[in-house]
């Protein structure tokens, strides 16, 4: 994907320079729509996929003795499948509160430890139940409660049963949300005067385009600065995922659903030059997270790399402030409310 980028960028700043299209000229939100949609429906479906292979590995682990490693690289591919849908944090995700059940990040407060606690004094074949789990606390429901089973001191079986069942069951339910009839595609579809939310097709490509700003916010913002904290002192433990060592990982694999949005839904009705640049300032991003050259928690306490994590962050700021400043008016949108307004 990231090489995909590096070429794509390249290509398109060499065939479009000097363009001097009017911004926001010939805009089709409606099309916009639909291949945007299209993007999701990808990446609704992956999660969903992903969870399912994730589930079927944590039972045979448990129950049949198969490899941990198999349920290691299940764990690993559902996550990374998740990241990009954390910018879409509007429509069904918002109803179902899945932002917290699926990823329940910063947790500021352990309360992933306490949900843990809870679900692991129920009886053994009551902690295998996906139902057993969606009664208890959101903070144990999700990929951070699996991280601490699978990379911690706590025993992973029967738990990781009844939370990885009831992951699977969380995202099959978004993608129905999304896709299924009068789901939230039709909700989008549907816009107009008489629609409840979105009154015209101009309000799609503003949610998706907030939903790109929030992205890159939680990426700088939160999964970046908040390890950072400041010269004098670092918060290494406050990177996600860091026991799993998967900080770096779903930063680029966020970003890639940012690229891909961005490409394959926007394109058209983004001037080739300004979509060139967006990619490649993505692009950079992803290479220098790769020349970090450790995981993230521990780059953070060394001054060197540091500076590479740094470095990541303000890349992920230039691609922010290149939406709003450029991206955004020739889509004849500025971003509305998101999560980000209440941090």
């Amino acid at each position: 994907m990231r090489r995909l980028l590096s070429a794509l960028c390249f290509f398109l700043a060499a065939t479009v320079a000097g363009a001097e299209e009017a911004p926001g000229a010939g805009l089709d939100h409606a099309a916009l729509r639909e291949r945007s949609l299209a993007v999701l429906e990808r990446q609704f479906g992956a999660f969903r996929d992903r969870t399912a292979e994730l589930a079927a590995a944590a039972e045979s682990h448990c129950d049949a003795g198969a490899s941990r490693a198999d349920v290691e690289r299940a764990f690993r591919a559902a996550w990374l499948a998740w990241a990009p849908l954390d910018s879409y944090q509007f429509g069904p995700v918002e109803r179902s509160a899945a932002a917290l059940s699926v990823n329940f990040w910063p947790d500021k407060k352990n309360f992933v430890g306490r949900g843990l606690r809870a679900l692991m004094a129920q009886p053994e074949d009551a902690q295998r139940l996906a139902g057993t789990v969606a009664e208890g606390s959101a903070a144990a429901q999700g990929f951070p409660a699996l991280e601490r089973l699978l990379y911690g001191d706590l025993p992973e079986c029967p738990a990781i049963v009844g939370i990885s069942a009831h992951l699977a069951m969380r995202a099959d339910a978004l993608y129905e949300d999304w896709f299924a009839a009068d789901g939230w595609a039709d909700v989008a579809r549907a816009a107009g005067p008489e629609n409840p939310v979105y009154l015209s097709q101009q309000e799609f490509t503003k949610t998706l385009f907030t939903a790109l700003d929030f992205g890159l916010f939680r990426v700088s913002d939160q999964r970046l600065a908040r390890p950072l904290g400041t010269w004098d002192r670092s918060f290494p433990t406050r990177a996600e995922a860091w026991r799993a060592g998967m900080t770096g990982d779903l930063i680029a694999a966020q970003l890639d659903g940012i690229a891909l949005l961005l490409d394959e839904g926007f394109g058209p009705e983004i001037d080739d030059a300004d979509r060139a640049h967006a990619l490649q300032t993505i692009a950079r991003a992803e290479e220098l997270i790769e020349r970090i050259g450790m995981p993230v928690d521990a780059a953070v306490k060394d001054p060197q790399p540091r500076l590479r994590v740094e470095a990541v962050q303000t890349a992920v700021r230039q691609l922010r402030a290149q939406l709003a400043e450029v991206i955004g008016p020739s889509l004849d949108v500025d971003t509305g409310f998101s999560p980000a307004d209440g941090d």
